[in-house]
């Protein structure tokens, strides 16, 4: 017998929703614009139209549930999202509760980086492991830490903020509000911004005639691209990001012991001019043999790590509650 579950992946661009099987088959997707801008009952309404057009169709008794990955502060055993980034006013929001009521089945809520996560090691580049991490760096840098199979959560469910690891401390400003954070110094917006400071600066670099001058609109992308053209500029600023990667690595690495490390999020299309840099630093850094010949891996999923993350958590909440049944 098939089993279903309907993934969400709740962003701040876009809501996605998937039906899948348990072998990690996507059977039917949606997708819309989230439009944030106009507060949270028009989003929930979104989501909820999603939601139910995905499982139009699809035989409900063997639909187990429904999973949502949200970016932000999510209380994963009350299922209450506390705060959303970039979506104003949705605060406190009791998602789990709103969903279970769509289709009258369980519904479980995390955070998306731990979301993806589980999906990585469910239906990805993790799969076959007991203990993993995974980083997704992007927009901003998060992450997920599994140890015999299941999320490290923490107390309040809020554990392993990987992209807050310090590692500079007189460094710059993170949105955290902190100093010297591995996302201030090796997310996308640190990359773009280390490169258009250093131009400013009077350095000299194909980056200007990449954006036509516009340096305001430079992105990690523009870089990446530089630098897989030699443009000495973007080959240092890349350099220096991996840097601080491989140190977030090797604290992370040396705290949690994983049998590998999955790296996601959209800067990881950079490949080899991030993972390099950050393997050389594992190597020179990590404390013992096996650390510093941990594999470093990309993530496998592309951009249905969100919807499929979501799966994962429903499949795996499922298979929880009827093994203690």
């Amino acid at each position: 017998m098939t089993r279903y579950v309907i993934g969400v992946d709740l962003g701040g661009t876009q809501i996605r929703a998937a039906l899948c099987d348990d072998a990690g088959a996507v059977l039917k997707r949606v997708s819309t614009l989230t439009r944030a801008w106009e507060g949270p009952e028009p989003v929930a309404a979104r989501i909820e139209d999603c939601i139910r057009q995905v499982a139009e169709g699809a035989d409900r008794t063997d639909l187990l549930g429904i999973g949502l990955g949200a970016p932000g502060t999510v209380n994963p055993w009350t299922g209450v999202v506390s705060y959303v980034t970039n979506i104003p006013g949705l605060v406190n929001w009791p998602a789990r509760e709103f969903l279970s009521h769509l289709l009258d089945t369980p519904a479980y809520v995390g955070n998306d980086a731990k979301v993806a996560a589980l999906g990585e090691h469910r239906f990805g580049a993790g799969r076959g492991t007991e203990s993993m991490v995974y980083l997704t760096v992007s927009t901003g840098i998060g992450g997920g830490v599994i140890e015999r199979g299941r999320l490290v959560l923490g107390a309040r469910g809020w554990a392993t903020e990987l992209g807050h690891i310090v590692v500079e401390p007189e460094g710059p400003r993170c949105g955290c509000g902190g100093y010297g954070c591995l996302e201030a110094l090796a997310s996308g917006p640190a990359i773009a911004r280390q490169a258009r400071e250093r131009i400013q600066a009077g350095a000299q670099s194909t980056l200007v005639d990449l954006t036509a001058g516009r340096l305001e609109r430079l992105s990690a992308k523009d870089v990446v691209t530089a630098a897989r053209s030699q443009d000495e500029v973007a080959c240092q600023v890349m350099e220096r990001a991996a840097y601080y990667l491989g140190i977030g690595l090797v604290s992370i690495i040396t705290t949690f012991d994983p049998e590998k490390v999955v790296i996601g999020g959209g800067v990881s299309n950079a490949g080899e001019l991030l993972l390099g840099p950050a393997r050389a630093v594992l190597e020179r850094r990590a404390m013992t043999p096996e650390w510093r010949a941990m594999p470093l891996e990309l993530a496998a999923l592309g951009e249905d790590v969100g919807v499929l993350g979501a799966a994962a958590l429903a499949f795996g909440e499922t298979e929880s509650r009827t093994a203690r049944a």
